[in-house]
């Protein structure tokens, strides 16, 4: 059979997990883990409904030892069924293990299939149900399967991998290191691999403990399916840098990477929201996405092999007394016939359904491409703007009728246009006197400098400094930074709405310690001991999808005469606003 693989029930299968596993005595050990597992799932099974034979049978015999269990007389009751055989022929063995689960509501049958032949071994787990029936509540538990079947081939020695890479039930923190992030990179985006990663990013609003907490859920949820690895807090923006723009993850985000070559939207991102929303909502999510292609997985050779060496004996697990043989083997056949036909069918389907969202997909793309030359051209036209709104204030101080003196910054000094925000921090550490801007308030400026309004952004940051360093030079009398920018009708004032400048965090800001620990930023040692301070008024630049913002601390009046910067970089969480 394919990959799409019918069992005796004939119903599809809904979930698929497979892997290679080198432990000797792998039928019985698997077998012990499946009956813990079912009895955990069913106690009324108890510890005598299925008992596993204490040796193979001879080459070329069959095995045949199960019994059922079942509730109480009660019609609302599940009933279960434990069945197995196990086979063995030219030197491959082979075990078949199911447990049948009906309700009134639903069914489904989880099958564990194992097979070796002295030089490797494979674990097979398949759930299957009838169609009409929620995908959910067929797979209720089996990740628990999984996740024994792993835990216990890693305790003893098994190797458990897929592809030669070894898979588990754990996530993996990545270090901010070159020599862990640049490997997890290449294997992101190479085309030999044969697993699905996930990466979890470090959720600044929750910080490290939700989000290792969230990452193991998601782990046992994929165990077998995917591995997930975890960026925490400092390793975000070296992968970023790696990466790239296209193929980043946010903080607080989980991107699915699939194995192969794909264009960047094929790698699924789930939201920072959404991760948040529920620890196992990652795990469904992508494992909802994954089961599609895992279901159609082609089977390991060796299964072919047994195949051609054990006929159709897995077929023939458990014939009810009251069926002929021969009237079963014949239906049987005319299933499989009928299964070859659909699956030929949908793979048509599937191929024409891959053609149209791939036409889609690159419509998508050719309007995003259009959407940045919008965009460049937009912040050209604004540059224009600029230029002439400085001529005209030029023109009006030289007739008298501004009612100031000129400043271009507090020196009269003219700078040229900036095309990014790291640009604009050299220049200003390089001419500005009154603003001191510390390596650390930068840590972020990477996310703004990859985005498609990096110029735009980047001009906003450059007048804010200069309007800070005027402010230094000529704000005394004026109270704060609000007042003169109101005031003063100097040239370089930022906007004194509330739109583009908050001297104050909000009440609920201050309050919660985990959103008021995030504006502690770090300020010159001669303001404060501790190098750090918290800082609540802060520059609006834009608004959007990251909403960058400039934060900063008015020491004019005090022992340093300057404005210390203390964040520029997206917005910051609120209540309101996620990051």
């Amino acid at each position: 059979m394919s990959g799409a693989d019918i069992h005796r029930s004939g119903s599809p299968v809904v979930y698929r997990a497979m892997w290679n596993d080198d432990r000797p005595g792998l039928h019985e050990l698997a077998a012990r883990s499946f009956r813990n597992w079912a009895t955990w799932i069913h106690p009324q099974l108890g510890g005598g409904d299925f008992e596993p034979a204490e040796q193979h049978p001879p080459e070329g015999a069959d095995e045949r030892n199960g019994s059922a269990g079942s509730g109480s007389g009660d019609a609302d009751a599940v009933r279960v069924n434990l069945r197995r055989e196990t086979a063995a022929h030219g030197g491959v063995s082979e075990t078949l293990l199911e447990l049948e689960q009906e309700a009134p509501e639903s069914q489904s049958i989880v099958v564990l299939r194992v097979l070796t032949n002295g030089r490797e071994g494979w674990v097979w787990v398949d759930v299957q149900m009838p169609t009409d029936q929620p995908a959910a509540s067929s797979a209720s538990g089996v990740h628990e399967l999984v996740c024994a079947l792993l835990d216990d081939a890693e305790a003893g020695g098994g190797r458990p991998r897929l592809g030669g890479e070894r898979i588990g039930t754990r996530p993996i923190a990545v270090e901010p290191t070159r020599q862990q992030v640049v490997p997890l990179a290449e294997r992101l985006t190479g085309s030999s691999r044969e697993v699905p990663y996930v990466v979890i990013a470090h959720d600044y609003l929750d910080g490290p403990g939700p989000t290792m907490a969230r990452a193991r859920t998601t782990a046992r949820q994929l165990a077998g399916l995917a591995r997930v690895y975890v960026l925490p807090a400092q390793t975000i923006n070296p992968f970023q840098v790696v990466m790239g723009a296209d193929l980043g993850v946010q903080p607080g985000e989980a991107r699915l990477y699939l194995p192969g070559e794909h264009e960047p939207h094929r790698h699924r991102t789930l939201a920072a929201e959404m991760v948040r929303s529920d620890p196992t909502e990652t795990g469904r999510w992508f494992g909802r996405l994954l089961q599609s292609t895992l279901v159609a997985k082609e089977p390991p050779e060796l299964y072919r092999r047994s195949q051609q060496l054990l006929g159709e004996r897995r077929e023939l697990l458990e014939p009810s007394p009251d069926t002929d043989a021969a009237e079963r083997v014949e239906a049987l056949e005319t299933e499989v016939e009928a299964v070859w036909k659909t699956l030929y069918q949908t793979r048509e389907e599937r191929s024409a359904s891959r053609a149209e969202c791939d036409e889609l997909a690159q419509q998508i793309l050719d309007m995003q491409e259009e959407l940045e030359l919008a965009q460049l051209r937009a912040e050209e036209l604004q540059e224009t703007l600029i230029d002439k709104e400085h001529k005209m204030v030029e023109v009006l101080v030289r007739a008298g009728e501004a009612g100031v003196a000129l400043d271009i910054d507090a020196s009269g000094k003219k700078y040229p246009q900036v095309t990014s925000v790291r640009q604009a921090l050299k220049l200003a550490r390089a001419n500005l006197l009154k603003v001191e801007i510390p390596p650390e308030a930068e840590a972020r400026v990477v996310e703004l400098d990859n985005a498609i309004e990096a110029r735009s952004w980047a001009r906003s940051v450059f007048d804010g400094l200069l309007a800070l360093e005027a402010y230094a030079h000529s704000g005394v009398g004026f109270g704060d930074f609000r007042e003169w920018c109101k005031s003063s009708k100097h040239p370089r004032a930022w906007y004194a709405n509330s739109k583009k400048l908050a001297m104050r965090e909000s009440e609920e800001v201050m309050r919660r310690s985990e959103l008021s620990r995030l504006r502690d930023m770090p300020v010159s040692l001669r303001v404060r001991n501790s190098g750090r301070i918290t800082m609540e008024a802060h520059l609006k630049l834009s608004n959007g999808s990251l909403a960058p913002r400039l934060y900063f601390y008015d020491d004019t009046g005090s022992n340093t005469g300057k404005v210390h910067v203390g964040y520029i970089g997206p917005h910051l969480p609120t209540k309101r606003f996620r990051s």
